[in-house]
């Protein structure tokens, strides 16, 4: 494996944390290209972060390493992990990020990865994860980094449910635009039609393919990445129905 590495954090642009990440990609392996994906995920929204690893997994394709670090968990006994999804490699918190990347995935392998024992309690990512991304975008075999494992840790919410009033699932993003991305994709269907999303408090029976159809309601309709979203027309659905990541959900099927 040999290509770009994207960065996906929560540390936010003001303190350098970030930067000091690509000093630690460039320290372990010179010359490595390296993208920030996004260093604004809310602080510890673990399903934010997955979804932003799968989009990101999705655009740069076969080749390309994420360096995931959201990781409230930083320094206790959560485990870290370096996945391979469909030639797209990963290093992460074992704590669900890397959960889209491997259950969508065809191939996958995973190892659990040894944490240097000069590494900070508190700064994983920059001693942990961004050298281990960075050696492995740069052409290391992932069997290197560690013990192979039968499978990461997984989010089970991000799996929609099936019940007797439709689809259940939850937010699992809300994008700048205040977008409300959920866990629904066309496969979980099952050739069937999306007739309505209610969520605590409320419902809308508007689906439409473009955000030019929406009027000046909320709407549901297929984002870019193949998700199900809820959305307003220049406005913030998330600001109008007072849906965040983790709200529950209820798509009507017919």
């Amino acid at each position: 494996m040999s290509g770009t590495l994207i960065f996906v954090t929560d540390y936010g642009l003001e303190d350098g944390y970030a930067a000091q990440l690509w000093a630690a990609a460039w320290s372990a392996s010179p010359g490595v290209r390296c993208i920030d994906g996004t260093h604004l995920v809310p602080s510890g929204d673990v399903l934010t972060a997955a979804y932003r690893c799968k989009t990101l997994a999705r655009a740069f394709g076969p080749g390309s390493v994420i360096c995931a670090v959201v990781d409230p968990g930083v320094g206790g006994d959560r485990a870290a992990v370096a996945v391979e999804c469909d030639g797209v490699g990963c290093v992460a918190p074992d704590t669900g990020l890397v959960s889209y990347l491997w259950t969508e995935a065809r191939e996958r392998r995973a190892v659990r990865l040894r944490t240097p024992a000069e590494a900070s309690a508190t700064f994983h990512g920059r001693d942990l994860f961004a050298p281990a991304a960075a050696i492995l975008a740069g052409g290391a075999p992932l069997d290197g980094f560690g013990e192979a494992i039968d499978s990461p840790q997984l989010r089970e919410e991000l799996t929609p449910v099936e019940a007797s009033d439709g689809l259940r699932s939850v937010v699992v993003s809300v994008d700048h635009f205040g977008n409300c991305i959920t866990g629904v994709r066309p496969t979980d269907l099952r050739d069937r039609k999306v007739m309505s999303l209610s969520w605590p408090g409320g419902e809308t029976v508007q689906v439409v393919t473009t955000y030019a159809e929406i009027g000046t309601e909320v709407a549901v309709l297929w984002n870019s990445s193949g998700h199900l979203e809820l959305a307003a027309q220049e406005a913030s659905a998330s600001e109008r129905t007072g849906v965040r990541a983790g709200t529950p959900i209820t798509v009507g099927l017919r």
